[in-house]
């Protein structure tokens, strides 16, 4: 919102007064969720000595991120997204819509499904370079749920506690399958996620020269926690998060389709108007 929208300040909500007046910081949940992660950097920008291979989440209650293990995280949601990393831009270049089954069509925002990510037994005739990029193509799994740890510090060392912080863990590649089979635990004993908690720590792995951690998680399926009031409200910021995300990113896939099929149209007419004046054959076969 820009400050000129101050001109209609008696039309304003509060919430729209905050923002235009910097009342409002934007550290509000919304639809930006802390994310979860596990610490890859030794050190930070301001020289701070970073614990790797703790678990580590932006706090807006210190106003920075947090590290910490082990940790306890409570499952609310489940979900996965395909998502396009281009190393060269240092970005990612596309996203599917987040989808809980994965019967559902993984539309994504240029147009097409999956990212065009392709299934392993279909990729014999690809090219070197295709498959480079499908590398570069991944399937996330996304947790949406409360995270807690004590013992925690900041970038500082500073001693900080975190309990019931709303956040989501995104993870790929070796930690996808850890998440997925801590998750599938629950299904089989036939248990509603958020009366259960995950407690997670991290396992150092070396492979070749490259060192990396993944997640140890142990399934606390017989918690029986209940879902209060205001781990209902915690429920619905999460899927209002996931709705206006795919909102966003359906959007993106209408306009890419309508973006096409103009195109399409334009080379029908004009193929339309050659016929006409030239030779049929001539034509389609060139």
């Amino acid at each position: 919102m820009s400050d000129n929208n101050l001109v209609n300040i008696k039309g304003m909500s509060d919430e729209q007064i905050m923002q235009a007046i910097g009342q409002d910081d934007g550290s509000n949940l919304g639809n930006n969720i802390p994310r979860l992660a596990i610490n890859r950097t030794p050190e930070d920008d301001d020289g701070n000595q970073l614990p790797v291979g703790h678990f580590s989440t932006y706090d807006s209650n210190v106003g920075q991120n947090v590290y910490g293990k082990p940790i306890t995280f409570r499952p609310f949601i489940s979900a996965m997204q395909y998502m396009h990393y281009d190393a060269d831009k240092g970005e990612y270049v596309n996203r599917s819509i987040i989808f809980k089954s994965w019967k559902e069509e993984a539309i994504d925002i240029l147009g097409g499904t999956r990212c065009g990510k392709i299934p392993f037994k279909d990729r014999s005739t690809l090219t070197p370079q295709e498959l480079e990029q499908q590398r570069t193509i991944r399937c996330y799994k996304l947790v949406y749920g409360l995270l807690s740890f004590n013992n925690g510090k900041t970038a500082q060392g500073n001693a900080h506690n975190v309990e019931n912080l709303p956040a989501l863990y995104r993870v790929t590649g070796t930690a996808f399958s850890p998440v997925s089979a801590a998750l599938d635990q629950l299904k089989k004993r036939k248990k509603l996620m958020f009366n259960c908690t995950f407690s997670l720590d991290t396992k150092r792995q070396k492979k070749g020269g490259n060192v990396f951690y993944v997640p140890e998680i142990t399934v606390n399926a017989d918690a029986n926690l209940q879902l209060s009031d205001t781990d209902m409200e915690t429920l619905k910021v999460f899927q209002e998060s996931i709705d206006t995300e795919n909102t966003e990113i359906i959007a993106g896939y209408n306009k890419a389709k309508n973006s096409k099929s103009n195109s399409g149209d334009k080379i029908d007419a004009k193929i339309v108007e050659e016929v006409n004046e030239d030779s049929p054959e001539e034509i389609l076969a060139s």
